[in-house]
């Protein structure tokens, strides 16, 4: 399947793939945000009913998120302060009822209330966020999604509602860690939350709605426009999702990035279209998974396509394939406990060996949208000649 690589020009020179996301684990991509400064005279989006009243609906009220610090202190921490105080309160009862001297049952108990009131204070004081103004999160105001860097740092834009957008759900085969793509014409941007047992059992239904990719992956990490992640706690995340379905119902099934070329590339509920080809996911076609390799100077690149053809529309997404077996979650996990969706999504990655397709087919992509892609095209309808669906 390999072709001799000495002299070789690069295989994929026409097609232009998209830079390694590995590289971009360290460094913020330039589509991720923006300045909030350089958006304030955007035009308003198609979406945004043209000519609209002057008098129409108020803007939804601000809202806040913190952002989880990776190095953030244990939740236990202040509740010992309160552990420690409730010895000096029962010692103050006791030298109360039994001291016989009354400076002794006067003046000793009021001091070991006061030590045990200061306590409570300082644990008071270190349960008390600081100051909004200081703290890294994200705020949705308006119809702008802006993350406000710590101690009142750089603010960038990450999402403009009134423009149409696509919110892409992806998590860990088990479903501990989550992470929401934000994309629009601007580019794409990264939120991630993680998820305990009850968490998960809290939102199941939202973890439902995600498609499964990879535990190795960089793009999990949810790296923001300043260097680091953006990650939020469950409760926070599953807010911000109902306010940005609230204001676009249909975003979560959506997606709007380019491919290697700059052409359009979406994922829009029933329709996928590739620069000017345009996919009815309500109609039948033909699609199938596959991996390749070619020759990339001294070394074999290994690749995943995905074949679509619909009446004389074809064409062929490909990405490099992140490993031949996709990782769980340690080297003694089985599949015992992941649920069927995730299986489904395990078994939507895989592909057989195949020849590389023609140059002038390829549609190089993100990977991190590749099993969202082929979930999609499972549901649709397929000609009587094609294989049967990816199930559980």
């Amino acid at each position: 399947m390999g072709r001799e690589a000495k002299g070789q020009k690069d295989p994929l020179e026409a097609v232009a793939t998209l830079p390694p996301i590995e590289a971009r684990a360290h460094e913020p991509p330039p589509a991720t945000g923006w300045p909030a400064a350089q958006r304030a005279d955007d035009p308003a989006s198609d979406d945004v009913a043209a000519g609209a009243p002057p008098d129409s609906p108020a803007s939804p009220a601000p809202r806040w998120f913190d952002a989880t610090a990776p190095d953030a202190a244990p939740a236990g921490v202040p509740r010992s302060r309160r552990l420690w105080s409730i010895p000096l309160l029962v010692a103050a009862l006791v030298l109360v009822a039994t001291a016989r001297s009354v400076a002794v049952r006067a003046l000793l108990p009021l001091a070991l209330v006061a030590a045990a009131a200061a306590l409570l204070a300082r644990g008071r004081r270190r349960l008390l966020p600081p100051a909004q103004a200081s703290r890294r999160g994200l705020s949705l105001d308006g119809d702008q999604l802006v993350l406000q860097g710590e101690g009142g740092a750089a603010r960038h834009v990450l999402l403009a509602t009134r423009e149409r957008f696509g919110v892409t759900l992806l998590a860990t085969p088990r479903r501990d860690r989550v992470v929401a793509l934000l994309s629009s014409s601007a580019g794409m941007s990264s939120i991630g939350a993680s998820f305990d047992g009850p968490a998960r059992r809290t939102f199941a239904a939202l973890l439902d709605r995600a498609s499964v990719v990879g535990s190795d992956e960089i793009g999990l990490e949810a790296i923001g426009p300043d260097g680091e992640p953006i990650s939020l706690d469950p409760t926070a995340l599953a807010a911000l999702l109902d306010e940005l379905t609230a204001r676009s119902p249909g975003c979560v099934d959506r997606f709007l990035v380019t491919d290697a070329r700059g052409a359009a590339l979406s994922l829009d509920g029933v329709e996928l279209r590739a620069g000017d080809r345009v996919f009815d996911l309500t109609a039948p076609l033909e699609w199938r998974a596959f991996v390749f390799q070619e020759a990339l100077g001294q070394a074999i690149a290994v690749y995943q396509g995905t074949w679509v053809r619909q009446g004389t529309s074809e064409i062929v997404l490909v990405c490099l394939l992140p490993a031949m077996t996709p990782a769980l979650d340690g080297p003694s996990a089985s599949l015992g406990s992941i649920d069927r969706g995730a299986l489904r999504d395990l078994r939507l990655m895989q592909g057989s060996p195949e020849s590389p397709p023609p140059a002038d087919q390829r549609v190089a992509i993100d990977r991190l949208l590749m099993v969202p892609i082929r979930a999609a095209l499972d549901k649709a309808p397929r000609p009587a000649a094609q294989a049967p669906r990816a199930r559980a």
